[in-house]
Protein backbone atom coordinates (compact mmCIF):
# COMPACT_ATOMS: atom_id res chain seq x y z
CA UNK A 1 0.00 0.00 0.00
CA UNK A 2 1.41 3.39 -0.98
CA UNK A 3 0.53 5.73 1.87
CA UNK A 4 1.43 8.89 -0.04
CA UNK A 5 -1.59 8.39 -2.29
CA UNK A 6 -4.10 8.01 0.54
CA UNK A 7 -6.32 10.88 1.73
CA UNK A 8 -5.25 12.52 4.98
CA UNK A 9 -8.08 11.04 7.05
CA UNK A 10 -7.08 7.51 5.94
CA UNK A 11 -3.48 8.19 6.87
CA UNK A 12 -4.61 9.27 10.33
CA UNK A 13 -6.74 6.15 10.59
CA UNK A 14 -3.84 3.93 9.66
CA UNK A 15 -1.56 5.66 12.12
CA UNK A 16 -3.59 4.84 15.18
CA UNK A 17 -6.53 2.55 14.42
CA UNK A 18 -10.32 2.61 14.71
CA UNK A 19 -12.56 0.51 16.90
CA UNK A 20 -16.29 0.18 17.23
CA UNK A 21 -16.30 -0.91 20.86
CA UNK A 22 -14.24 1.94 22.30
CA UNK A 23 -13.31 5.50 21.47
CA UNK A 24 -11.72 5.90 18.04
CA UNK A 25 -7.98 5.34 18.50
CA UNK A 26 -7.03 7.57 15.60
CA UNK A 27 -8.13 10.67 17.55
CA UNK A 28 -8.07 9.54 21.15
CA UNK A 29 -11.56 9.90 22.57
CA UNK A 30 -14.55 10.57 20.36
CA UNK A 31 -15.43 14.25 20.08
CA UNK A 32 -18.94 13.46 21.35
CA UNK A 33 -19.92 11.05 24.16
CA UNK A 34 -22.92 9.78 22.19
CA UNK A 35 -24.99 10.47 19.10
CA UNK A 36 -27.41 12.68 21.01
CA UNK A 37 -24.58 15.10 21.81
CA UNK A 38 -23.36 15.00 18.21
CA UNK A 39 -26.80 15.81 16.86
CA UNK A 40 -27.24 18.68 19.32
CA UNK A 41 -24.02 20.30 18.07
CA UNK A 42 -24.45 19.68 14.34
CA UNK A 43 -27.07 20.19 11.63
CA UNK A 44 -28.71 17.23 9.97
CA UNK A 45 -28.59 17.53 6.20
CA UNK A 46 -25.49 19.71 6.38
CA UNK A 47 -23.00 18.06 8.75
CA UNK A 48 -24.49 14.58 8.70
CA UNK A 49 -27.34 12.56 7.23
CA UNK A 50 -29.20 9.44 8.24
CA UNK A 51 -30.89 6.75 6.15
CA UNK A 52 -33.27 4.11 7.47
CA UNK A 53 -35.07 1.44 5.48
CA UNK A 54 -37.32 -0.90 7.45
CA UNK A 55 -38.21 -3.59 4.95
CA UNK A 56 -39.67 -6.00 7.47
CA UNK A 57 -36.61 -8.25 7.24
CA UNK A 58 -35.19 -10.39 10.02
CA UNK A 59 -31.72 -8.98 9.15
CA UNK A 60 -30.63 -5.39 9.81
CA UNK A 61 -27.45 -3.97 8.27
CA UNK A 62 -25.71 -0.98 9.90
CA UNK A 63 -23.05 1.45 8.67
CA UNK A 64 -22.84 4.00 11.48
CA UNK A 65 -19.57 5.51 10.21
CA UNK A 66 -20.63 6.15 6.63
CA UNK A 67 -20.03 9.11 4.37
CA UNK A 68 -16.55 10.53 4.92
CA UNK A 69 -16.05 8.99 8.39
CA UNK A 70 -14.99 5.52 7.22
CA UNK A 71 -15.02 5.71 3.44
CA UNK A 72 -16.78 2.95 1.48
CA UNK A 73 -18.42 1.33 4.53
CA UNK A 74 -21.82 2.70 3.50
CA UNK A 75 -21.41 1.33 -0.01
CA UNK A 76 -20.61 -2.13 1.32
CA UNK A 77 -23.57 -1.97 3.71
CA UNK A 78 -25.94 -1.02 0.88
CA UNK A 79 -24.77 -3.94 -1.22
CA UNK A 80 -25.07 -6.39 1.67
CA UNK A 81 -28.57 -5.12 2.47
CA UNK A 82 -29.67 -5.31 -1.16
CA UNK A 83 -33.37 -4.58 -1.63
CA UNK A 84 -34.64 -6.84 1.13
CA UNK A 85 -32.59 -6.51 4.35
CA UNK A 86 -33.27 -3.63 6.75
CA UNK A 87 -30.65 -0.89 6.49
CA UNK A 88 -29.44 2.01 8.64
CA UNK A 89 -26.66 4.40 7.59
CA UNK A 90 -25.21 7.38 9.42
CA UNK A 91 -23.13 9.57 7.09
CA UNK A 92 -20.63 12.20 8.23
CA UNK A 93 -20.04 15.14 5.90
CA UNK A 94 -17.09 17.10 7.31
CA UNK A 95 -14.74 15.97 4.55
CA UNK A 96 -11.27 15.25 5.88
CA UNK A 97 -12.39 16.30 9.34
CA UNK A 98 -15.20 13.75 9.46
CA UNK A 99 -13.40 11.80 12.17
CA UNK A 100 -14.99 14.26 14.59
CA UNK A 101 -18.37 12.72 13.71
CA UNK A 102 -17.31 9.22 14.76
CA UNK A 103 -19.41 7.84 17.61
CA UNK A 104 -18.42 4.42 18.85
CA UNK A 105 -21.04 1.70 18.43
CA UNK A 106 -21.69 1.22 22.15
CA UNK A 107 -22.61 4.92 22.44
CA UNK A 108 -24.62 5.10 19.25
CA UNK A 109 -27.98 5.98 20.79
CA UNK A 110 -30.12 6.91 17.80
CA UNK A 111 -33.66 5.76 18.77
CA UNK A 112 -34.46 4.99 15.13
CA UNK A 113 -31.41 2.75 14.76
CA UNK A 114 -32.27 1.05 18.05
CA UNK A 115 -35.85 0.56 16.91
CA UNK A 116 -34.71 -1.04 13.67
CA UNK A 117 -32.41 -3.34 15.62
CA UNK A 118 -35.18 -4.30 18.03
CA UNK A 119 -37.45 -5.27 15.13
CA UNK A 120 -34.82 -7.59 13.63
CA UNK A 121 -33.44 -11.02 14.49
CA UNK A 122 -29.80 -10.55 13.39
CA UNK A 123 -27.64 -7.46 13.00
CA UNK A 124 -24.68 -6.99 10.65
CA UNK A 125 -22.42 -3.94 10.88
CA UNK A 126 -19.72 -2.69 8.53
CA UNK A 127 -16.66 -0.85 9.88
CA UNK A 128 -13.14 0.08 8.82
CA UNK A 129 -10.07 -1.02 10.75
CA UNK A 130 -6.44 -0.01 10.45
CA UNK A 131 -4.53 -3.30 10.27
CA UNK A 132 -2.44 -3.94 7.18
CA UNK A 133 -3.37 -6.41 4.49
CA UNK A 134 -6.72 -7.12 2.84
CA UNK A 135 -8.87 -9.07 5.26
CA UNK A 136 -11.88 -8.83 7.58
CA UNK A 137 -12.11 -9.41 11.32
CA UNK A 138 -15.49 -11.02 12.09
CA UNK A 139 -16.80 -10.27 15.57
CA UNK A 140 -20.11 -9.54 17.27
CA UNK A 141 -22.10 -11.21 20.00
CA UNK A 142 -23.46 -14.05 17.85
CA UNK A 143 -20.52 -16.43 17.50
CA UNK A 144 -22.46 -18.96 15.42
CA UNK A 145 -23.51 -16.36 12.86
CA UNK A 146 -19.99 -14.90 12.82
CA UNK A 147 -18.59 -18.34 12.06
CA UNK A 148 -21.03 -18.74 9.17
CA UNK A 149 -20.05 -15.35 7.77
CA UNK A 150 -16.32 -16.08 8.06
CA UNK A 151 -16.75 -19.48 6.40
CA UNK A 152 -18.75 -18.03 3.50
CA UNK A 153 -16.23 -15.21 3.02
CA UNK A 154 -13.33 -17.64 2.93
CA UNK A 155 -15.16 -19.82 0.40
CA UNK A 156 -15.58 -16.69 -1.75
CA UNK A 157 -11.83 -16.05 -1.65
CA UNK A 158 -11.57 -13.50 1.17
CA UNK A 159 -9.37 -13.73 4.23
CA UNK A 160 -11.45 -13.68 7.42
CA UNK A 161 -10.64 -14.06 11.09
CA UNK A 162 -13.04 -15.08 13.84
CA UNK A 163 -13.24 -14.64 16.75
CA UNK A 164 -12.00 -11.10 16.29
CA UNK A 165 -9.36 -10.74 19.01
CA UNK A 166 -8.58 -7.01 18.78
CA UNK A 167 -12.06 -5.77 17.87
CA UNK A 168 -14.47 -8.34 19.33
CA UNK A 169 -17.59 -6.16 19.18
CA UNK A 170 -19.41 -8.30 21.73
CA UNK A 171 -20.86 -5.64 24.04
CA UNK A 172 -24.62 -5.79 24.47
CA UNK A 173 -24.65 -2.00 24.10
CA UNK A 174 -23.19 -2.22 20.59
CA UNK A 175 -25.98 -1.29 18.16
CA UNK A 176 -25.31 -4.38 16.03
CA UNK A 177 -25.95 -6.69 18.98
CA UNK A 178 -29.37 -5.28 19.87
CA UNK A 179 -31.43 -7.53 17.57
CA UNK A 180 -33.01 -10.58 19.24
CA UNK A 181 -30.20 -12.98 18.25
CA UNK A 182 -27.38 -10.44 18.54
CA UNK A 183 -25.13 -9.50 15.68
CA UNK A 184 -22.04 -9.86 13.52
CA UNK A 185 -19.53 -7.00 13.35
CA UNK A 186 -17.32 -6.86 10.25
CA UNK A 187 -14.10 -4.85 10.55
CA UNK A 188 -12.61 -4.49 7.07
CA UNK A 189 -9.06 -3.31 6.52
CA UNK A 190 -8.59 -0.16 4.48
CA UNK A 191 -6.95 -2.12 1.69
CA UNK A 192 -9.92 -4.48 1.45
CA UNK A 193 -12.38 -1.59 1.55
CA UNK A 194 -10.47 0.17 -1.22
CA UNK A 195 -10.49 -3.01 -3.29
CA UNK A 196 -14.24 -3.47 -2.86
CA UNK A 197 -14.85 0.19 -3.67
CA UNK A 198 -12.90 -0.07 -6.93
CA UNK A 199 -14.03 -3.51 -8.08
CA UNK A 200 -17.77 -4.09 -8.46
CA UNK A 201 -17.26 -7.82 -9.02
CA UNK A 202 -15.29 -8.19 -5.79
CA UNK A 203 -17.90 -6.13 -3.93
CA UNK A 204 -20.60 -8.41 -5.29
CA UNK A 205 -18.77 -11.56 -4.18
CA UNK A 206 -18.10 -10.16 -0.71
CA UNK A 207 -21.66 -8.94 -0.20
CA UNK A 208 -23.27 -12.12 -1.49
CA UNK A 209 -21.14 -14.21 0.88
CA UNK A 210 -22.30 -12.14 3.86
CA UNK A 211 -25.91 -12.23 2.67
CA UNK A 212 -25.93 -15.98 2.22
CA UNK A 213 -24.48 -16.51 5.69
CA UNK A 214 -27.13 -14.25 7.20
CA UNK A 215 -29.93 -16.03 5.35
CA UNK A 216 -28.54 -19.40 6.37
CA UNK A 217 -28.47 -18.34 10.02
CA UNK A 218 -31.99 -16.92 9.92
CA UNK A 219 -33.34 -20.05 8.22
CA UNK A 220 -31.69 -22.26 10.83
CA UNK A 221 -32.86 -20.12 13.75
CA UNK A 222 -36.41 -20.00 12.41
CA UNK A 223 -36.48 -23.78 11.92
CA UNK A 224 -35.29 -24.43 15.45
CA UNK A 225 -37.85 -22.01 16.87
CA UNK A 226 -40.62 -23.70 14.92
CA UNK A 227 -39.83 -27.15 16.26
Amino acid sequence: MRFNKLPLYLLLLLASGCTSDQAALRRGRDAYPDLSALRAANTEGLDYSRELYNRGSKVAVFAIHGGDIEAATARVARRVAGKDFNLYIFNGWHGRDSGDLHVTAVNFDDPEAAGLAASSLLGISIHAQADRGAWVCVGGSNAAAAELVARRLEAAGFQAETPCARLPGTSGRNIVNRPAAGGVQLELTLRLLSRLDRDAEELGKFSEAVRQAALEFVSSATSIKGQ
